[in-house]
């Protein structure tokens, strides 16, 4: 597995960071990102997509992670277009998925973690149409939203549907939440009647496209993390103690190091699992499991470490700094904790001995 970036992945990547040169933390960029045709990458041609890879999308929400920019490109491209892409009936992806590609349509996914896991329920009629109710917390843009990819669950496993998020029947409450510029909200159901959106058995699907979302997480965290090393070694090199730059002292070339070992690493992993997904199923899972958890610890450790770089000023409101450090903490827990990834990685180790 090549643990680098093509070329044009690399055009990619320096054309959307000097896009995104000027975007401080919470600013919309959902509009150049549309404009650029990045919301059509992960998509097939047959549904309005450029019919890119996941490594490309990867890089995407690196640059998203750097930038810290506010746009609906995780929940509605990633996390609900491909959930519907893998699990979605052949309808459902020609009705939903051309319109998410273009970003005309903006969808959230509702569900738990697992994904085949939820707080809400599916109970068939009898005609094909699924009843859900229940509510289900953390739902990334679930408030502005104009599409609910729902998985929920139903009496012979995981169901999928697809519903117009003013539906009869839904209620959605915004959350309060410590990451400022990534909305977070509360779904509720109560009745609320929609077609079936998944095709057969849906749990190895689920675990494909949940393997996918949480390696593009790890990407934006591994961008964010690399956004703090940079303004720390910057800070580093201009800010003046005792007649002479703090970066020459011995405990913030430390520091430095160490960011730069912890992001290395778990920008590699993050290389492996982004192209491990046309390897197995349980490899992509191992290798996303992985990133996940190497690029938790480099996003966190980098934001602390970065705001002790910087002194004071680091935690003043005016820095960007807080910012990367609220949304190192809040991506941290998103999608199961670093602990539950890593006990995915040791059972896939123990299985193999």
């Amino acid at each position: 597995m090549a643990l680098e970036l093509t070329v044009e992945q690399c055009d990619l990547e320096d054309s959307l960071r000097g896009s995104l040169a000027k975007t401080a933390p919470g600013d919309n960029v959902w509009d150049s990102l549309r404009e650029m045709g990045l919301t059509e990458i992960p998509f097939p041609e047959s549904y309005g997509g450029a019919g890119f890879t996941l490594k490309d999308t990867a890089v995407v929400m690196s640059e998203l992670g750097r930038s810290l920019g506010s746009s609906p490109y995780f929940p509605s491209v990633v996390l609900a277009g491909l959930t519907l892409l893998h699990a979605g009936s052949e309808t459902a992806c020609a009705q939903h998925l051309p319109s998410i590609a273009d970003g005309t349509s903006v969808a959230a996914l509702v569900t738990g973690y697992p994904f085949e896991s939820s707080d809400v329920t599916a109970v068939d009629d009898g005609h094909d149409v699924l009843v859900l109710d229940g509510a289900q917390e953390a739902v990334i843009a679930g408030a502005s939203a104009d599409l609910l990819v729902v998985i929920a669950g139903g009496a012979d496993g995981p169901e999928l549907v697809v519903v117009d998020a003013e539906a009869t029947g839904i209620t959605r409450t915004v959350r309060e939440s410590l990451d400022l510029t990534r909305e977070l909200a509360r779904i509720e159901f109560d009745g609320v009647r929609a077609q079936r959106a998944g095709r057969g058995d849906l749990s190895d699907r689920l675990a494909r496209a949940q393997a996918m979302s949480i390696t593009a997480l790890a990407a934006e965290q591994v961008g964010a993390a690399r956004a703090c090393l940079e303004m720390s070694v910057a800070y580093a090199i201009e800010r003046q103690q005792f007649g002479r730059a703090i970066g020459s002292f011995q405990a913030i070339k430390h520091r430095l190091t160490d960011m730069l070992v912890a992001i290395e690493l778990a920008e590699a992993a993050v290389l492996d699992a982004s192209g491990a997904d046309t390897r197995s199923d349980s490899e992509f899972i191992v290798a996303a499991a992985t990133a996940r958890v190497l690029a938790s610890r480099a996003a966190t450790y980098a934001a602390e470490e970065s705001i002790q770089v910087h002194g004071g000023i680091g935690f003043t409101w005016e820095h960007p700094l807080h910012h990367y450090f609220r949304r190192a903490k809040t991506s941290e827990l998103l999608f199961g904790d670093t602990r539950v990834h890593a006990e995915t990685v040791g059972r896939a180790l123990v299985a193999g001995t």
